[in-house]
């Protein structure tokens, strides 16, 4: 929320280390048991596209608001 508050949001791509996992081994190492974070990963496109989605829609609100 931070981010958004100083006019320069994340970059979802570059700073969510989703281009390594392109790179190195992607799909095998997302399914493998012994990672921590296997348990989450089902949350991870909520947690991050959630404020995008959210900021969307709160821009979209304030435009259509302003035009009539």
């Amino acid at each position: 929320m931070r981010s958004f508050l100083t006019l320069h949001p994340d970059n979802p791509i570059t700073q969510t280390g989703i281009l390594s996992e392109f790179r190195r081994h992607g799909l095998r190492s997302r399914i493998r048991r012994n990672r921590a974070d296997v348990t989450h990963q089902p949350l991870d496109p909520i947690i991050v596209g959630a404020p995008w989605a959210l900021a969307a829609w709160l821009g979209y609100r304030l435009v259509r608001r302003r035009r009539t």
